[in-house]
């Protein structure tokens, strides 16, 4: 079997996170471990709303591998504020996530997509190729 790279291309950056916009229809969300600043956190977030907007795919890679928790007040901001939007003019349908080393992380991570588990199919991976596999199937 034969692998293609598909293109990609950074749409946004900061010292929080990295956006990959993968030519195959989905945004890659890579965050850093040492993205501990809200601020630049946040606007990762709207960026990725940016870019949900702009493109109407509606699906995300979340690679938070070595993402830093979320605290319970951006826990609220995501559930009450970014979701809506996403899910709503953003077109956010699918999302497949590579699971934190960190259990904290991994904890926060379940509990800011709990509210919306009826709205968007998410899928939970240890591997790179099947969580892409299922994000585009």
């Amino acid at each position: 079997m034969v692998y293609v790279m598909a293109q990609q291309s950074t749409y946004f950056e900061n010292r929080a996170a990295r956006l990959v916009d993968d030519a195959r229809g989905f945004l890659r969300l890579i965050w850093r471990p040492n993205g501990y600043d809200v601020v630049e956190r946040r606007e990762i977030m709207e960026q990725t709303l940016a870019w949900l907007i702009e493109t109407q795919h509606g699906r995300i890679l979340a690679d938070q591998r070595y993402m830093v928790p979320f605290s319970a007040a951006e826990q609220q901001w995501i559930q009450e504020h970014w979701y809506p939007r996403a899910i709503g003019p953003g077109n956010y349908r699918r999302r497949a996530v590579l699971l934190p080393h960190d259990a904290a992380a991994r904890h926060a991570s379940a509990a800011v997509t709990v509210p919306v588990r009826h709205q968007i199919s998410y899928c939970n991976f240890d591997d790179e190729a099947e969580a892409i596999a299922w994000l585009l199937a």
